[in-house]
């Protein structure tokens, strides 16, 4: 296929705007393509071409196809544009990014907007530096092998677990979600050694959810546990423990960082499955 244009984008914003001005013109294939990239840079800075064209429900052909067709020489190519991207966004994340000064006429929401967005940054931040890598490693083997993975969340936490049971599910791994709203405590009589727990709870601690935890770790069922404290009546009956804190303790942010953590916790499991099939 010949190339759409001479000269491929050279930075991040400048793909953006070509592929975005252009995109009513590309093949059905390429298109798909289109959106998934744009939707997920960081997964297409980091991942392989076999795990990005899986992501995007393409062949990888089709992939090189796309660079080829912004004028790139290749997927490689293509691919640091997003690498060059996410390289930026973590050297200045020390900086504050692009504020606006505080001028008058900024309004008071403006204000706001940005002083919230930067402490879930540093919430992101603290997260980064606590939880261990290997431990990450542990839970995504756990919950790659699982037969079934029951989500057990309480007190707020319900949205960080529909993501997670939604981010399994896509991987065809069976996730039940078991919380306040749906219910269905009773199916953890179900769980065997085979299955996994995901139980996400934080102070104050409900006393079912700790009896359920005793349970399961008795009959050995891996335990993967989301709690905000070191302390938490969960941290010595977990398999893996993560603590997940926001700035202040604030409930927002402890739910942005328990988000990213359960989000990490898919893509890692994601490529886990991917290496297992492969021999890897």
């Amino acid at each position: 296929m010949s190339s759409e244009q001479a000269h491929p984008p050279e930075d991040f914003e400048a793909l953006q705007a070509v592929i975005s001005a252009r995109h009513a013109r590309f093949p059905k294939r390429l298109a798909q393509v289109a959106r998934h990239v744009l939707d997920n840079p960081d997964e297409v800075a980091l991942g392989s071409v076999a795990s990005i064209a899986n992501a995007a429900q393409v062949t990888p052909s089709t992939l090189i196809r796309f660079a080829q067709f912004l004028g790139y020489d290749g997927f490689s190519t293509l691919q640091e544009i997003f690498r060059q991207a996410i390289r930026a966004k973590i050297s200045g994340s020390g900086s504050g990014g692009h504020r606006p000064g505080r001028s008058k006429d900024i309004a008071r929401e403006a204000h706001a907007f940005y002083e919230t967005i930067e402490a879930c940054h540093r919430s992101l931040e603290a997260l980064s530096r606590a939880i261990p890598v290997a431990d990450i490693k542990i839970a995504a083997d756990i919950l790659s092998s699982a037969g079934c993975v029951f989500i057990v969340a309480r007190q707020g936490a319900f949205p960080m677990a529909t993501l997670l049971q939604h981010s399994l599910t896509r991987l065809k791994i069976r996730a039940t979600l078991l919380t306040d709203i749906a219910g269905g405590e009773d199916l953890l009589a179900f769980a065997t050694p085979d299955d996994a727990a995901v139980i996400i709870s934080c102070a104050p601690y409900a006393e079912d959810t700790t009896v359920q935890a005793i349970d399961l770790a008795r009959r050995g069922v891996p335990v993967i546990a989301l709690t905000d404290s070191n302390f938490s009546p969960l941290s010595e009956l977990a398999s893996v423990r993560f603590r997940v804190i926001g700035a202040g303790h604030d409930g927002l942010l402890l739910s942005a960082a328990a988000i990213a953590l359960s989000e990490a916790l898919a893509i890692c499991t994601r490529q886990t499955r991917e290496n297992m099939m492969n021999g890897v």
